[in-house]
């Protein structure tokens, strides 16, 4: 988790801005069982002031939400059994999200669905807040770029991580790219 560490402090940090009496949110989307957890939650009390973070994991898998509600049953964090698609409907997420995190997503696997998901994302946004991505592929990372802007995101910033980690699959890497959105006001 350090490189994802060094990715959100380069790339998010310089462009998320959170007052200094508020709190720090965060929603998770497709978090399965959100190994970033920690991350997360260190991350948003190093931008937050008053240092209050809220961090909510949605994911519609049961097994997943329940392991990282076991996992992570210490932190300011709170996983729900979600339908991205649908979040509009659930309104105990809230809204006006710092930041709206989609890791690894699988956008080629399912490009209507992904911008659903991405749409409801962006829904979540707060007006001063950041949409963020990470990708394993490079042709699935400028898909998501495409179609993310196509929903009216602007992108702010892109850029692949030399540090990722190669898995098996051939050019396949955690978090080898991210980049970093805001709704267009």
């Amino acid at each position: 988790m350090q490189v994802l560490k060094g990715l959100l402090q380069e790339t998010v940090a310089p462009h998320l801005h959170v007052p200094s009496t508020e709190e720090m949110r965060i929603l998770n989307l497709a978090c399965g069982q959100c190994d970033e957890a920690a991350t997360l939650v260190d991350f948003a009390k190093a931008q937050s002031k008053s240092e209050q973070v809220r961090l909510i994991g949605a994911d519609i898998r049961i097994r997943e939400i329940l392991q990282a509600r076991e996992r992570h049953s210490h932190l300011p964090a709170e996983f729900l059994l979600e339908d991205a698609t649908k979040l509009k409907s659930h309104k105990e997420l809230g809204e006006d999200f710092n930041m709206v995190l989609l890791r690894h997503q699988n956008f080629w696997h399912g490009p209507e669905l992904w911008k659903k998901i991405f749409e409801q994302g962006l829904e979540k946004v707060s007006d001063d807040g950041l949409l963020v991505i990470t990708s394993y592929f490079d042709k699935e990372h400028q898909l998501a770029l495409d179609a993310l802007q196509g929903l009216g995101a602007e992108l702010i910033t892109t850029q692949s991580n030399p540090l990722s980690r190669k898995l098996i699959s051939p050019g396949k890497s955690v978090d080898k790219h991210i980049a970093v959105f805001r709704r267009k006001g």
